[in-house]
């Protein structure tokens, strides 16, 4: 009960900073009564397979803390572009994104990242208004921060469609332009 009562206080307080800041991105350990992985795509010889990774779902029982942001993107009145509710996560210096039309539905990320960009501290998802694209934008715990865009219209996989992470280009550094 108290841990329960903890957990809640911490949890008003972060919903108080948020209103008076107008923004703000949450950390926090994972769950011991949640459930089991399902999977997340890594690239392996330029192709996407299926893997399971207890890194970079946020199901798994692990006790590390992670980073997370969501976006919409879509359009409410094109039945071909339904709006669609996407989740990044931050879980051991990882990026996971969810695709929830997609099986499975989280897919790693981190392939894309610059060779030897640091451990990871945080994550930001933008959707452009009625666009077909996802922004996710990463800061390291040096400072540095990179971004990578992922076509997500028509559903990666599909069709002719590249499947995650091939939808996606490199991150690029933009931490000096």
């Amino acid at each position: 009960m108290i841990q329960h009562r903890s957990t809640k206080s911490a949890l008003a307080f972060a919903l108080a900073a948020a209103a008076v800041s107008g923004f703000a991105t949450l950390t926090f350990p994972a769950s011991a009564d949640v459930t089991a992985v399902t999977g997340v795509h890594e690239m392996a010889d330029n192709k996407a397979t299926a893997v399971s990774n207890r890194a970079t779902d946020p199901r798994s029982d692990d006790k590390t803390t992670r980073a997370v942001d969501t976006a919409f993107q879509g359009d409410p009145d094109d039945p071909k572009r339904p709006p669609t509710k996407f989740i990044g996560i931050i879980r051991d210096s990882r990026i996971a994104v969810r695709d929830p039309r997609t099986t499975p539905q989280w897919h790693d990320l981190t392939v894309l990242l610059p060779h030897n960009f640091g451990r990871l501290a945080d994550i930001s998802l933008a959707a452009p208004d009625e666009g077909v694209t996802v922004h996710i934008t990463v800061l390291n715990e040096r400072g540095k921060v990179a971004q990578s865009r992922c076509t997500v219209f028509p559903t990666p996989g599909s069709r002719t469609a590249p499947q995650w992470p091939g939808n996606c280009t490199e991150f690029i550094d933009l931490t000096h332009m």
